[in-house]
This record gives C-alpha cells, sequence and structure tokens, in this order.
C-alpha cells in the first residue's frame, strides 16, 4: 500500500513539473516570436541587435551610431537603455590615450571606476572599463565600456544604463560585441 502511494505520489508531481516546463517553454516561445534581428552598418562597423531596440540619439560628437531600447527612449530621442559607438583620430599611442581619458573622468566626483582590463574583440586586442556615474545627482547609471585601435583611429562601444536596468540588457552589448564587424 505504501509502495502504491508512493508511485501515484511520483507520478502526479512529474506530470506537475511535465506541465510547468511545457507552460514556461510556450511562454518563453511567444515572448520572443516577434523580435528578430537587425542589421546596422555605418561609420566603418556592422551590427546585428534585437528589434526590440532602435536607432537613437546621442549627445557625444563622437557618436557614428546609437541603438536603445525601444521602451526607454524619451521625448527627445535618446535612450536611458543605450549602446553607443564612438570613433576619434588619436595621434601618439593608444593606451596612453585611454589612460588620460580614464584619468581625467576620474576627477569627477560623480565618476567611480569599478574595473578595467584587457580583453579580446574579434582577434582585436581591446581594452574593457565598468564604472558607474550619476546624472543631476538623481540618476545613477551603470557603464561598460570597450576600447580598440584600429587605422589610427580609437573604437569605444559603451553600453549605459541606469542601475536597475543594467544586468538586464548586459546581454545584448555581449551578443554585440561578439558578433561586431570592423570594416
Amino acid at each position: 500500500m505504501k509502495k502504491d502511494v508512493f508511485k501515484r505520489s511520483i507520478i502526479i508531481i512529474s506530470f506537475i513539473l511535465l506541465l510547468i516546463c511545457a507552460f514556461s517553454s510556450v511562454n518563453a516561445k511567444e515572448d520572443n516570436s516577434d523580435i528578430t534581428m537587425v542589421t546596422l552598418s555605418k561609420g566603418g562597423i556592422v551590427i546585428h541587435y534585437p528589434s526590440d531596440w532602435g536607432y537613437s540619439e546621442s549627445d557625444s560628437n563622437y557618436s557614428i551610431m546609437s541603438i536603445s531600447k525601444l521602451d526607454s527612449i524619451d521625448s527627445s530621442g535618446v535612450g536611458q537603455v543605450n549602446i553607443n559607438f564612438e570613433k576619434k583620430a588619436i595621434q601618439g599611442d593608444f593606451y596612453t590615450f585611454l589612460n588620460s581619458t580614464y584619468s581625467s573622468m576620474q576627477k569627477d566626483s560623480s565618476f567611480n571606476l569599478t574595473s578595467s582590463g584587457e580583453v579580446m574583440v574579434n582577434n582585436i586586442h581591446a581594452y574593457e572599463y565598468t564604472y558607474s556615474s550619476s546624472q543631476n545627482d538623481t540618476t545613477i547609471k551603470a557603464h561598460k565600456a570597450v576600447w580598440f585601435e584600429k587605422g589610427g583611429q580609437a573604437y569605444v562601444m559603451l553600453y549605459s544604463a541606469p542601475i536597475d536596468d543594467f544586468e538586464d540588457n548586459l546581454y545584448v552589448f555581449d551578443y554585440m560585441l561578439s558578433d561586431i564587424q570592423i570594416t
């Protein structure tokens, strides 16, 4: 009798788990069914990104393209969850250029560098910086910047988002970085 109750319990629990997995799988497919990948090519860079992101404005003079999560774009066209691509001609050593850039940023009390190091981007040596900054003393944003040099140009791919949204959208930045093409 105890064996029959135990067998029934196992069968019921297995059935419930199967239903939960099937329901979760169907919901996951429905949530992403309308998202496709979009290609954008500009300024010597080719990227692929999900269709729930789109082209947006940037306040940087060196920006060659900027994309944002569509539901984060404000009335001025700037996204609060944003990936910006910049390019700037440099003279001299690339590493010296980077050091001077981040040394000047560290003088600003709203800037907090949390990590830095070397990485590879499509067989190109690059530098990664993670930091936070506050805007208007109210909004704290997290940032991840990956810098590389090609042809005397400094390129940066910069992801910025409010602290609460940073981790949830980081996968888009990481995917784009792994798939970026520099022409």
